[in-house]
């Protein structure tokens, strides 16, 4: 198991040094979770805490979170990487 009083020192840092208001931040395997903590406030002036279960806007990500899981298709060979897109998703095939 990784090093977690490491991990949450980092953020607990980036949280003090006010680069960020709150983190919330997970690792899993198809074994279970690896790694999860929740560190600062879930917004700027108020005191309620970030907990592993709060809800974000992960604005921008989604083409990140998407990739990821494309990418775990492929591993599983459940996609190849030059199928068509319209294989996929007939729509875009217009």
């Amino acid at each position: 198991m990784a090093n977690t009083q490491a991990i949450d020192h980092l953020f607990n840092q980036a949280v003090h040094a006010q680069d960020v208001a709150g983190v919330v931040a997970m690792a899993a395997t198809d074994q279970g979770i690896l790694y999860e903590g929740a560190f600062g406030t879930r917004e700027l002036g108020k005191d309620v805490a970030m907990t592993p279960d709060t809800v974000v806007w992960i604005a921008s990500m989604t083409k990140a979170i998407t990739a990821a899981a494309a990418m775990q298709l492929v591993e599983r060979g459940a996609l190849q990487l030059d199928t068509p897109v319209a294989a996929v998703v007939p729509a875009l095939g217009v």
